[in-house]
């Protein structure tokens, strides 16, 4: 994972002042009054209620997990989202769920948007909209210590197994690199266990997660390539598809705190370093 946050297009709104000319000979008509700025009816709700519900998936640290001695949430994406309830002078509700649940959770208007650095698959887009990215990932192979394997591609063979998180990009993946292995999609934690206690062949999974794992298990795990990482993504909040300008404002924020150097600070703090 690369600490540099992409380079985002920013689009610029310009109004231009319409004039209302008379015909020729014509009497003068005056412009029609300016229809009303339409407003967010998530942001309505969300000022309304005094709190922005964010839906997250707790188990990911330092990205987001809770602190061992006050059972808080922390990381880098708790750090942003109570940024953002700040600047919408709310207090901030994070609902903790599994990683398949928050997308129904989402859909079921449990919460106003899901904070997990989602990666905007089009298939997802189906389901929901994405803000812009506010986060980089690398996704690389962690297999047992002592796997044979020296390139990826020799787990896609028949009698392999490989493990990623339910539902995620690294499972996406993993069915693309090794159609001819069997693919188990189980929680994180979970599916990095099975390779280092040897019962599956490899895990999809990103290398922030990776490195600190083969680093508490030096003798059981190893990342099979730490040089070639698999495709760099990029995780954004997702939120229901209808309100455009609720997507527009959650867009502006992602800028506004990225041109500031608030994302690359916080990336920085957080997660920068576990890939050292």
């Amino acid at each position: 994972m690369e600490r540099g946050q992409s380079r985002i297009r920013r689009g610029i709104i310009s109004a231009v002042p319409v004039a209302v000319l008379a015909a020729l000979g014509g009497p003068f008509k005056a412009a029609a009054a300016p229809a009303a700025q339409q407003s967010s009816p998530t942001l309505d709700a969300i000022r309304a209620a005094g709190e922005l519900k964010v839906g997250m998936t707790l188990q990911f640290k330092p990205e987001m997990f809770r602190d061992e001695a006050t059972n808080q949430p922390m990381g880098y994406d708790v750090d942003l989202v109570q940024q953002m309830a700040t600047d919408l002078n709310v207090k901030l509700n994070i609902i903790d769920l599994p990683f398949d649940g928050l997308i129904p959770g989402l859909q079921a208007s449990q919460f106003d948007l899901i904070s997990v650095g989602l990666v905007n698959r089009p298939a997802r887009a189906l389901a929901m909209w994405f803000s812009q990215p506010y986060v980089p990932y690398r996704q690389v192979l962690v297999v047992p210590f002592s796997s044979t394997a020296t390139q990826p591609g020799d787990l896609n063979a028949s009698g392999k197994r490989v493990t990623a998180l339910t539902g995620s990009t690294a499972a996406d993946l993993a069915h693309r690199l090794f159609p001819k292995a069997d693919i188990v999609e189980l929680e994180q934690q979970p599916a990095l266990l099975e390779v280092s206690s040897g019962r599956a062949d490899g895990v999809i999974v990103e290398e922030y997660l990776a490195k600190p794992f083969v680093k508490q298990n030096p003798n059981a795990a190893k990342i099979l390539n730490p040089d070639q990482p698999f495709s760099l993504e990029y995780g954004c909040y997702a939120i229901r598809k209808g309100d455009v300008d609720y997507l527009l404002w959650l867009d502006n924020w992602v800028n506004y705190w990225k041109a500031k150097g608030l994302l690359d600070s916080q990336y920085a703090q957080w997660i920068g370093p576990t890939l050292g």
